[in-house]
């Protein structure tokens, strides 16, 4: 306010935007945010919808963070021209890596002119639009994405088949990359890995350059499009298990109860799955969902593993499968054997199971059952093979201070014993799966 208050009341034709990097992490939230900064703008200088131009910010490492957390701001910052009168420029094409301040603001300059000239200074005929997403086709086996805005037809800047396309469909294990082929307006997708693709992402990745462009050299921005399938539906053979419980672990708990119980429905079951959900700020959304043999006989004991349930596992389980979305994780394996750490009393650190491998004086696999039977209470799925833990849900009785991960905790303990960090994510549900014989 500081900087802008004092030309309040000079005569401005319009604005331009250079947005900074801190606010890549907020979500859709952003669009408010930059809906209130441009009304606000506009209500002060009382010179109605002048025209507000913006950038869109550059790929960039930011850290450790998943890579989708800038994608997503970048799809926002593309809906923030849904606001009456602005427009955007895109410069993942003219990027620096590793520098988050990129030092070509020559180019960024000439494409916010060049909005200025076509919207406000009658050169109508001028192309200053990057191309934008228009449809998604399904065909047999592919998809066409077609694009508007492009110039007189797409082209790649390099010569090459445009990058940074993947797609998804039903049992394909998540996005595959995809051979991309230009057709005039549009892009034909297909990809080896998935026999019936339904939806695309396009530079869905902090470090996209992708090479697409529309006629004139401007660079097509980072878009998604189609209908996602479920993600239990990206497993193979997945429509042959059913649904017995789903808890939002928001409801954790002394007596915490199942939105959706159909365990009375159940007979004889072959196979156990586990789906569990989670967002966070930081971290995203994440997913996985494992499978294995079934390791009882009970239905009661394949849930959170209570007193009342009588469930108490530590053991080996057979022909283990991994589907996740986080990086570091295995993804898309299937395991001879994995481990499973199932029961509600206290434990301690010492590798009591003697799993190769495991650790004495920290909380990882193989961990020590001890009294009271009732006590804090784990829910555990480890990969031996990459001494991961795939997914923990304990001490369940303390809701938001419970410890709930997906993957190793970076902590001191590997299987997120003491985090108390439940709290931490704004969703976060566990589904449970059977497959009858």
């Amino acid at each position: 306010n500081g900087m802008i208050h004092a030309l309040v009341g000079f005569p401005i034709r319009g604005a331009i935007w250079y947005q900074g990097e801190s606010n890549h992490g907020e979500g859709m939230s952003y669009f408010e945010k930059k809906k209130a900064l441009v009304e606000g703008w506009r209500n002060v200088w009382q010179q109605g919808d002048f025209p507000f131009y913006f950038v869109q910010i550059a790929p960039f490492q930011y850290g450790n963070e998943a890579p989708e957390v800038l994608a997503e701001f970048w799809e926002v910052q593309a809906t923030c021209q849904q606001i009456a009168n602005t427009g955007m420029v895109v410069i993942n094409d003219i990027a620096t890596l590793g520098d988050i301040h990129p030092p070509n603001k020559q180019d960024v300059g000439l494409r916010l002119a060049q909005l200025a000239l076509h919207h406000d200074y009658g050169q109508n005929e001028r192309v200053a639009h990057s191309p934008e997403l228009e449809t998604v086709e399904v065909l047999p086996g592919k998809l066409r994405v077609k694009f508007r805005q492009t110039g007189g037809g797409l082209k790649t800047r390099d010569g090459q088949a445009p990058s940074h396309f993947e797609v998804v469909g039903p049992g394909s294990m998540g996005y595959k990359p995809a051979v991309a082929t230009i057709e005039g307006d549009s892009v034909v997708l297909e990809s080896a890995d998935v026999a019936a693709p339904v939806a695309f992402r396009f530079a869905w990745h902090k470090l996209a350059e992708p090479n697409l462009t529309g006629a004139t050299g401007l660079p097509v921005g980072a878009c998604r499009g189609g209908q996602v399938p479920e993600f239990s539906e990206l497993m193979p053979d997945f429509n042959k298990y059913q649904l017995v419980y789903d808890l939002d672990l928001n409801r954790l708990g002394p007596d915490f109860k199942y939105q959706v119980d159909r365990s009375s429905s159940i007979k004889a079951f072959d196979r156990v799955a586990y789906l569990i959900e989670l967002q966070s700020a930081d971290r995203g959304e994440q997913k996985i969902l494992t499978a294995m043999d079934a390791f009882t006989g009970s239905i009661a004991k394949i849930g959170i593993p209570t007193l009342a349930s009588q469930a108490s596992f530590a053991t080996e389980v057979a022909n283990l499968e991994i589907f996740t979305n986080v990086a570091g994780l295995p993804n898309g394996v299937k395991r001879a054997k994995g481990y499973i750490e199932f029961w509600p009393n206290n434990y301690g650190p010492a590798n009591a199971q003697k799993v190769s491998g495991a650790l004495e004086n920290a909380y990882d696999i193989g961990d020590e059952m001890t009294t009271p039977l009732d006590g804090y209470g784990c829910m555990q799925v480890h990969d031996p093979e990459t001494k991961q833990t795939l997914f923990a849900i304990n001490h369940w009785r303390q809701g938001a201070q419970a410890d709930v991960g997906i993957g190793n905790s970076s902590g001191q303990h590997k299987d997120w014993t003491f985090t108390a960090n439940a709290g931490s994510y704004s969703q976060k549900r566990l589904r449970v799966f059977v497959r009858s014989e």
